[in-house]
C-alpha cells in the first residue's frame, strides 16, 4: 500500500511535470501555478506514503497541507482560464481549507482515533472536489470542448471515490488501516489514477483550444490592423491627391482673377506705359530735329543738349521697362515655389500697377512700412492677394463724395509674423454680409464673381497664416493680413 502511494504520487509528478515541459512555450502563469500545485500534490503523497519512515506528526501535517494546497492551486488555475477567479470564491475556498486543517490537526493532536482523522480527511476531498466538477460544467457552456466534458468527469470519478470510503468508513465496512489492502483503497487509488488522468488531459485541452482562440483572435486582429492601416494609406494618398488639385486649382484660379480683373487694368496700363512711350518718342524727334539743323546750319550739334536729351531717353525707357516687369511679375504663371520675397517690394509694385485707377477715383495712397519686411512664399500668388484687397479698397470707396478718399497701407513685423493692413474710408460692408466675405461665388459687389477673396484667404492659409478684417458700414473697412516672416513657416 506504501508503494502505490508512492506511485500514485510518481504519477501526479510526470503528469504535472510533463504539462510544465509540454506548456513551457506559452510562458503562461496558469500553466505553471497548474503544474507546480500538481507537484506538491505529487509531494504529500509521498509524505503521507512514509508513515513509519517519518514521524506521524510530520505525516498528518506536511502530507495534508501539502495536499490542500496542491488542490486548492489547481482548482484556482481551472478557475483562472476564464479570468482572475472570483474573490468571494477565494475567500470562501481558502477558508473551507483553513478550517478543515484546523480541525484535522486538533483531533490529531487531541489524540483522537485515526479513523475519525481518515472520515474527516476523505469527506473533506470527497466535497472538495466537486468543484472540479462545477468548474468543468461552467466552462462547457462558454468553450464546448471535450476538455470541459474531461474536468467535469474528472471531478465526479475523485468525488465519487473518495466519497465511498468516508461513507464505508462511517458505516464500518471500511478499512480504518490507512496502509490495509482493501476493497475501498482499491477504489480510491482507481478513483486518483483515473481522475487525475482526465483531469490533467482536461486542463490541456482547454489551455491549449484557449490558446489556439487567442492566438486566431490576435491574428484577426491583426488582419483589421493591417486592414485599417491599407485604408488609411489609401484615404492619405486620397487626401494628399485633393490636396494637390486643391493647390492646382487655387493655382490656376489665380490666373483666372488676374486675367478677369486685366479688364479693369487696361486703362491704367495703357495709360502707365503710354506716358514713358510718348516722352521717348518726343525726346528721339529732338534728337533728330537737332541733328537736322545742325547739318543744314553746317556746324556741330551741342552735345550738352544731346546728352540731356539721350539721358531722358535712358530714363523713360527704363521707366517702361520697370512697368513690363512689375506686369509680367504679376500676370505670369507661377508653379507653388516658395523662395524669400521682399514683401514691401512686392506690394509697392502692385500699388504702382494700380496708381492710375487710384487717381481716377479720387484715391489719396499712403503707405508705411517697418524695415525687414521679409518673407518666404509664392510671389505670384502673394501678388494677387495684395492686388485683391487694394482694387476692393479702392472699388469701396468710387460712391464717397463728402469726404477726402484714403487708403492706407500699413506693414509691420510682430514677433515671427509680418502684419499687412489695408484699410479705406469706403462704404463698408453691411452686416448682414459680413458673415459671407470669404465663401466662394458670394460677393459685396454686384459685378463680382466672389471667388477674389476667398481665394486671397485660401491662398494666405496655404502660407500658413490668416486674413481678416473689421468693417463698420458706412465708415470703412480693414483688412489684415498676416504670415510668417521666417523659413520655420515654410510649407514642406
Amino acid at each position: 500500500m506504501q508503494i502505490l502511494f508512492w506511485v500514485d504520487a510518481f504519477l501526479y509528478l510526470m503528469l504535472h511535470a510533463a504539462l510544465w515541459y509540454g506548456l513551457a512555450r506559452f510562458r503562461s502563469p496558469v500553466a505553471v501555478l497548474w503544474s507546480a500545485s500538481g507537484i506538491l500534490s505529487a509531494l504529500s503523497l509521498c509524505v503521507l506514503g512514509s508513515k513509519g519512515l517519518i514521524h506521524i506528526d510530520h505525516v498528518v501535517v506536511f502530507g495534508q497541507l501539502l495536499m490542500a494546497l496542491g488542490n486548492w492551486g489547481r482548482q484556482i488555475a481551472l478557475r483562472s482560464l476564464d479570468g482572475p477567479p472570483d474573490a468571494r470564491w477565494m475567500w470562501g475556498m481558502g477558508l473551507f481549507n483553513v478550517l478543515t486543517l484546523g480541525l484535522s490537526f486538533g483531533l490529531h493532536f487531541s489524540g483522537a482515533p485515526e479513523s475519525t482523522i481518515m472520515v474527516v480527511f476523505y469527506s473533506f476531498y470527497a466535497l472538495n472536489c466537486m468543484e472540479y466538477y462545477l468548474s468543468g460544467r461552467r466552462m462547457a457552456e462558454s468553450h464546448d470542448s471535450l476538455g470541459a466534458t474531461s474536468v467535469k468527469w474528472a471531478g465526479l470519478v475523485l468525488s465519487g471515490s473518495l466519497g465511498i470510503k468516508a461513507l464505508a468508513m462511517m458505516t464500518g465496512v471500511g478499512s480504518v488501516d490507512v496502509y490495509e489492502a482493501s476493497w475501498d483503497h482499491a477504489v480510491v487509488f482507481a478513483g486518483q489514477f483515473g481522475g487525475i488522468v482526465l483531469l490533467s488531459v482536461g486542463f490541456m485541452q482547454i489551455f491549449i483550444d484557449q490558446a489556439h482562440r487567442s492566438k486566431m483572435a490576435v491574428q484577426e486582429q491583426l488582419a483589421r490592423q493591417q486592414e485599417h492601416a491599407l485604408l488609411a494609406e489609401q484615404h492619405s494618398q486620397a487626401l494628399s491627391d485633393l490636396l494637390a488639385e486643391r493647390e492646382e486649382i487655387i493655382r490656376q484660379l489665380t490666373l483666372s482673377n488676374k486675367s478677369a480683373g486685366m479688364g479693369a487694368l487696361v486703362a491704367s496700363f495703357a495709360h502707365e506705359l503710354n506716358q514713358p512711350l510718348a516722352a521717348t518718342l518726343l525726346h528721339a524727334e529732338l534728337i533728330q530735329s537737332l541733328m537736322k539743323s545742325a547739318i543744314e546750319g553746317g556746324r556741330p550739334a551741342d552735345p550738352q543738349l544731346l546728352d540731356t536729351v539721350a539721358s531722358h531717353i535712358v530714363s523713360d525707357t527704363q521707366r517702361a521697362a520697370d512697368i513690363i516687369r512689375k506686369l509680367r511679375n504679376l500676370f505670369r504663371t507661377g508653379k507653388g515655389e516658395f523662395s524669400k520675397l521682399d514683401f514691401k517690394q512686392l506690394v509697392l509694385d502692385v500699388l504702382d500697377i494700380v496708381q492710375v485707377k487710384a487717381v481716377q477715383n479720387k484715391v489719396q495712397v499712403v503707405t508705411q512700412f517697418d524695415d525687414s519686411f521679409y518673407l518666404y512664399g509664392d510671389a505670384t500668388q502673394l501678388h494677387q492677394v495684395v492686388l485683391n484687397l487694394v482694387t476692393n479698397a479702392i472699388d469701396a470707396m468710387g460712391d464717397i463724395e463728402h469726404r477726402q478718399r484714403v487708403l492706407q497701407v500699413r506693414g509691420w513685423v510682430s514677433s515671427a509674423y509680418l502684419e499687412l493692413e489695408i484699410e479705406d474710408n469706403g462704404t463698408g460692408i453691411s452686416l448682414e454680409k459680413q458673415a459671407q466675405v470669404f465663401s466662394l461665388f458670394k460677393s459685396t459687389k454686384s459685378e463680382g464673381m466672389g471667388v477674389g477673396l476667398w481665394l486671397s484667404q485660401s491662398i494666405v492659409a496655404s502660407h500658413g497664416g490668416t486674413l481678416n478684417f473689421s468693417s463698420q458700414p458706412g465708415q470703412g473697412t480693414i483688412f489684415l493680413l498676416r504670415l510668417p516672416s521666417t523659413d520655420d513657416m515654410l510649407p514642406s
